[in-house]
């Protein structure tokens, strides 16, 4: 995989494991289509291996590389040092980064995922929490602070920006009450939700279908290794006997032990995957025990397993798009948040989904 920045006058390109940097007259453009350098007057200031994992540093006068017991060793001299080693940061961020995605989804099936996403709204930014959510394991936010507000004036043509008194600031209306679910995402798109969950259901590529035939279903968004969905697990399987339930399976708690994890049975046939999916949740899966049944199959396709990985990933993403808050998130084939409090029952699930108004309405 290639990659490329550019930051002031240096470009920085990876192809492979070589790290090539380049420095641009002031006149010389960037390629915005292609990413390729254009004109002349370019110079290439050093080529260096990144398979040794060295450490660039700014000291001195210039950039210099040390690996792990090397000395320093100069690669560029100039005030302008600390901008490439910018640039150089945001370059190898930028590809590790992209290639965690590339190895998680497996190769060539990134792209099919990616086109199978349309399956999905795209909602950006995360929920806030609802009372209760001590029963999901919950997705991490950062705080994000609003800027100050500001009023203008416009005197002989030009124009004055003056902070808002916080007077004025109190006499705003207040914001909307969260949800009463937790779950912060607009009416609208909840009302395509369900459409959208059962064309990714019927592909029988992202679910776990634990079961079928019923009148009425509920989509679970679940994690092996989060601890709510092992505690909730037997009561999914319970509701099983009166309602579809239809599992896309996520990694928000496990991450890369999940991803391991789930790969051997997101492989199979849409047939042999309930067995599977019951099976990391019982009370022996991953004990040596002579004789006991293993808690996954060992993928023996790599095809599969990139397939797989990739089902995964786009069940990762349209998590994050419909921001549900945390592990496990039931919704209803009619869009409603399902509260864990009615799947301790199946009469109270049936009660829930047959009767009342919408949960946040």
């Amino acid at each position: 995989m290639n990659f490329s920045r550019r930051e002031g006058p240096f470009v920085a390109k990876i192809n492979g494991n070589l790290l090539s940097v380049h420095r641009c007259q002031t006149e010389e453009k960037w390629g915005a289509e292609s990413g390729t350098l254009t004109g002349n007057g370019i110079s290439t200031l050093f080529f260096c291996s990144l398979r040794q994992m060295p450490w660039f540093v700014v000291h001195s006068d210039g950039l210099y590389a040390q690996n792990a017991h090397d000395a320093l060793t100069p690669l560029y001299r100039g005030e302008d040092a600390a901008q490439l080693l910018s640039c150089i940061t945001g370059l190898v961020t930028t590809a590790a980064g992209k290639r965690r995605i590339w190895h998680a989804f497996g190769g060539c099936s990134l792209a099919v995922a990616l086109g199978l996403l349309t399956w999905f709204a795209h909602v950006p930014q995360p929920a806030r929490m609802a009372e209760g959510a001590d029963l999901l394991s919950t997705v991490g936010v950062s705080p994000v602070s609003n800027a100050p507000a500001m009023t203008s004036s416009f005197k002989n043509g030009g124009r004055t920006d003056t902070p808002v008194l916080p007077q004025q600031l109190q006499q705003r209306p207040a914001p909307p009450a969260p949800p009463a679910d937790g779950w912060d995402m607009p009416q609208s798109v909840r009302a395509e939700l369900p459409g959208n969950l059962r064309k990714a259901a019927a592909r029988g590529l992202f679910t776990v279908a634990l079961s079928s035939g019923h009148a009425r279903t509920i989509y679970v968004f679940a994690d092996p290794a989060c601890p709510n969905c092992q505690r909730m697990e037997r009561h999914f399987e319970t509701a099983a006997g009166v309602v579809n339930v239809v599992v896309f399976p996520v990694t928000i708690e496990g991450r890369e032990a999940s991803l391991k994890t789930l790969t051997p049975v997101m492989a199979l046939p849409k047939a042999d995957r309930p067995a599977a999916w019951k099976q990391l949740f019982a009370a022996d899966a991953g004990i040596g025990v002579p004789g006991a049944t293993q808690a996954a199959p060992v993928v023996t396709d790599e095809k599969k397993a990139e397939t797989a990985r990739a089902a995964i990933g786009v069940n990762e993403v349209a998590f994050r798009a419909y921001r549900l808050p945390g592990t496990p998130w039931t919704i209803s084939d009619d869009g409603r948040y399902v509260p864990q409090s009615v799947l301790s029952s199946p009469a109270a699930l049936i009660a829930f989904l047959n009767g009342g108004e919408h949960v946040g309405q």
